[in-house]
């Protein structure tokens, strides 16, 4: 399995990437380390400056409370709204009509700006005045919370009788309503209830200014009146998003209680701008940092940068550039090197060129001559045997056919010659062996004189016309048969021999080219006769050439030799 190739990661991407990180995480640090200081700090002085203040502002509203009661006590008093209840006197619609204006007026004059005024009388009877004019008619007026509360609860809505209360309804968040239990100075009797809409804009302007907001809730804990006009309290009162303190307002019938709470997000604006500031501060530093350790790097990197470059080119197979090294340090030390190793690396490559040259020659000639020692063996073998049994005129034939062979396999000289020369040859050797087999081989040689120029190994069909006889049709009594043919086929010229022997089985012919089969087989001379040719082929013109070998059992055998069509070509030892 093939392992996965590693990424390329450069050293100046590597520094830079620490540098960054490093200067990211001191930036974090100094950050976190500024706002979570200034956080507490701010924080803290925020609550105790809203406390203060709300303490103060507390006892501002309490006097603004009894200062409003007071003087909606004493303008019902000189209204004279309950007249007709302390003296029995007969009052008219209308009459109540003028004195609710009237009432208004004072009121107004009073600093306290209604914007409806309702009274509930002791006998039940109720007279409502829309004094600022804005078309409320008393049918409207009875649908509100207010009105629904006064009827349904009277007097019993007060903690105590003569009081005044203030309250707000949800449902009707603009309003603030201050309702007033009347008792007469002088007789103490119970008169009735005064009710005065006032806008809550209005009790806010009242308050002043302040740097906080405030809600007020009353004495039975109900919403009565927020600065930013929310009546759901808690939503900030136990919200991370504000800052809370609480205040008693003191009130003779109840306290009540007033919330001040900012937004923390006002509270760390300054905060917020100051770790912005800061944030821009440091990625100005950063950049000036990163420039400077590109600036620093560019002069130690350049020596590294200019040995990779080369070894690129080593692996393109381009030449390499001389190193003029930029910095004397352990970089300059591994160019200098870099530069020694390749110059002996060249020395070492060509020295190979030429060792490999003569080993190839050398196995060349070595499989040359081991080819053909047990043939001559043989032959001479034959000829003595002739010679004692049918006496000297077929000896001189023979002894002639022999010469000729051994002068062509034994000749030096060169390593390929032409085809014509190779055919007569083998020509030759087959006449040889059937003085040798009695006349029973006949053989046939078809080659067009177009290609009888060409240039082929010296000596490369006898291994397999011998291999032929041997393993095809040695045992055959008549009718053996050898054919030799020449053609040219995809630029290649293609030698076949053929034979009708007995064939044998194609994977021990594979094996045999595929140099498969042990040396120490039986068969072992026509196998290193076979894979001899094969070699010698595989040296001089490359892997593309070859033999390729076809047989069937009792069908013959056909091989196929390939080498190059190249009638012109002339290759000297």
């Amino acid at each position: 399995m093939n392992q996965k190739k590693k990424r390329f990661v450069g050293i100046r991407i590597k520094l830079s990437a620490c540098f960054i990180s490093l200067l990211f995480i001191v930036m974090v640090f100094i950050d976190v380390a500024v706002y979570q200081i200034y956080k507490s700090d701010i924080e803290q002085t925020e609550m105790d400056s809203m406390q203060d203040a709300s303490e103060i502002l507390s006892e501002n509203i309490k006097n603004l409370l009894n200062n409003i009661e007071e003087k909606l006590m004493n303008e019902v008093k000189r209204s004279r709204l309950f007249e007709h209840i302390t003296d029995g006197t007969e009052l008219s619609a209308q009459n109540m009509e003028r004195k609710l204006r009237g009432f208004g007026i004072l009121m107004h004059f009073r600093g306290v700006e209604c914007k409806n005024i309702l009274v509930l009388d002791s006998n039940e009877e109720t007279f409502f005045c829309d004094y600022n004019g804005n078309g409320m008619t008393f049918e409207q007026y009875r649908k509100k919370s207010v009105y629904q509360q006064i009827i349904q609860e009277n007097i019993s809505m007060f903690p105590a009788r003569g009081c005044t209360i203030w309250r707000s309804y949800p449902d009707e968040s603009d309003e603030m309503y201050i309702i007033k239990s009347y008792i007469d100075p002088f007789s103490l009797e119970y008169c009735g209830i005064v009710c005065l809409t006032i806008d809550r804009e209005y009790f806010n302007v009242l308050l002043g200014e302040h740097n906080f907001d405030i809600a007020i809730l009353d004495e039975t804990n109900n919403p009565l009146f927020c600065s930013t006009g929310k009546m759901m309290y808690y939503e900030f009162e136990n919200s991370e998003e504000y800052l809370c303190s609480d205040t008693s307002i003191r009130r003779s019938r109840g306290n009540w209680k007033m919330i001040s709470y900012v937004s923390r997000e006002v509270v760390f604006r300054d905060l917020f701008r100051l770790l912005r500031m800061l944030v821009l501060t440091e990625i100005l530093l950063g950049i000036v940092i990163m420039f400077a350790v590109h600036k620093i790097t560019e002069g130690f990197l350049w020596n590294v940068t200019a040995l990779t470059d080369n070894f690129k080119r080593i692996q393109k197979q381009e030449q390499v550039e001389k190193i003029e090294p930029h910095s004397q340090d352990e970089t300059t030390y591994l160019c200098e090197r870099f530069e020694s190793m390749y110059r002996q690396l060249q020395e070492n490559a060509e020295q190979m060129v030429q060792t490999n040259t003569l080993l190839d020659k050398a196995e060349y000639n070595a499989l040359l001559a081991q080819m053909n020692p047990h043939f001559l063996y043989n032959a001479l073998e034959s000829v003595s045997a002739m010679a004692r049994i049918k006496g000297q005129g077929d000896i001189v034939g023979a002894i002639h056919m022999l010469s000729h062979l051994l002068r062509g396999a034994l000749s030096g000289g060169e390593q390929e010659i032409m085809l014509s020369g190779e055919l007569e040859y083998i020509s030759c050797y087959l006449e040889m062996q059937k003085l040798i087999t009695g006349g029973r081989i006949m053989w046939d040689i078809d080659v067009d004189e177009a290609l009888l120029a060409c240039r082929v190994p010296r000596l490369i069909l006898q291994p397999i016309v011998e291999n032929s006889i041997l393993h095809g049709v040695d045992e055959m009594l008549n009718d053996a048969v050898i054919i030799i043919t020449a053609n040219e086929r995809d630029n290649k010229l293609v030698l076949t021999v053929s034979d009708n022997g007995k064939g044998a089985d194609q994977k021990i012919l594979d094996a045999l080219l595929a140099e498969e089969i042990a040396e120490n087989t039986k068969d072992r001379r026509a196998h290193i006769g076979i894979q001899s040719v094969l070699k010698r082929i595989r040296i001089l013109y490359g892997e593309e050439y070859g033999m390729t070998m076809e047989s069937e059992p009792e069908k013959g055998t056909t091989v196929r030799i390939y080498l190059p069509y190249d009638k012109n070509k002339d290759i000297s030892c």
